[in-house]
């Protein structure tokens, strides 16, 4: 059994180490170095290389140890014995070198899988470039007509377009009112002026709110859909019931007579409902106005927010 952990006590001793300390530098613990001095386990042969690194010596120093110490004690060295003339001299072996680990061989990386080849579903409608599966893209379809494939790009091209139609829209219908309805309040205004100037009757200035009144209207008719729905509420006609009669000459002149009056009837109905529905809508106009132009400009604000996204 070699001495190795009296040698690692002798140099540990050497250079004032403990063997908490020698532990520290080596990261293992002091009782591991106490084993190794007390030659009950040996370190690992990377462990003996570091503590001949930390004491300066070699391997070579450190295994033989026990020997040079052996070698020191004795008083006399023995006589060597000479070998006999026909025996060649027997040559001490050379010392041998400690086993270097091989490292393991580093496997070659696996190859790599060949993409999946990429299968074609069909062409954007709008820009011909290919679709392929699973990718993204949206279908339009319309009554009598085939599938329309369309890429995301082009989406997104034809909604921005359809935000920016919605806004001129919009915008037109609110200057063609604008128009308009300029056009028949200054009308209205002016003629009841002249009257007023002709008969000069100064409440013939009152017509002016008319006037105001024609304008709202006619300026509302163009975007404002609740009053264009309350306008052609009122605009319609009367049916009246059928008649009953004998299919005689008094029959015959009764029924001639009563169509007449019936279709006189439903015609005074209609345009009293229709006269009636033009106040009741130049009257609502006028007080809806300022709430609805409100509401109007947001609307217009917010879609040229939307179309210039």
């Amino acid at each position: 059994m070699t001495r190795c952990g009296e040698a690692i006590a002798f140099h540990r001793k050497r250079l004032d180490l403990t063997q908490t300390e020698l532990g520290e530098k080596l990261n293992v613990t002091a009782q591991a170095v106490s084993k190794w001095e007390n030659d009950i386990s040996e370190p690992d042969l990377v462990t003996v290389q570091r503590l001949c690194k930390i004491f300066g010596i070699t391997v070579d120093e450190l295994l033989n140890y026990a020997d040079d110490e052996t070698t020191a004690g004795a008083e006399e060295p023995a006589p060597a014995k000479e070998p006999a003339p026909e025996e060649a001299p027997v040559e001490a072996p050379a010392p041998v070198a400690a086993a270097v680990p091989t490292p393991a061989p580093i496997p070659a990386p696996a190859p790599a899988e060949a993409p999946a080849p990429k299968i074609i579903v069909g062409y954007c409608n709008a820009c011909r470039r290919p679709l392929y599966q699973g990718s993204k893209y949206s279908v339009y379809s319309r009554r009598g007509a085939p599938q329309e494939l369309v890429c995301p790009e082009c989406v997104a091209k034809r909604e921005k377009s359809a935000r920016k139609s919605a806004y001129y829209t919009e915008r037109t219908a609110f200057r063609r009112g604008l128009i308009c309805g300029s056009v028949v309040g200054i009308a209205l205004a002016l003629c009841f002026i002249i009257a007023a100037i002709v008969m000069r009757e100064p409440l013939a200035l009152g017509g002016l709110l008319l006037a105001a009144m024609g304008f709202t209207f006619a300026y509302m008719m163009f975007w404002s859909e609740t009053l264009h729905d309350i306008f052609f509420f009122f605009f319609k006609s009367f049916r009246m019931p059928g008649v009953i009669f004998t299919l005689n000459l008094d029959g015959i002149i009764w029924l001639i007579t009563v169509k007449l009056f019936l279709a006189i009837l439903s015609a005074i109905a209609s345009v009293l409902c229709f006269l009636f529905g033009c106040v009741f809508t130049l009257i609502a106009s006028f007080f809806m106005f300022p709430f609805s132009i409100t509401a109007e400009c947001a609307k217009l604000k917010k879609l040229k927010k939307d179309a210039l996204r």
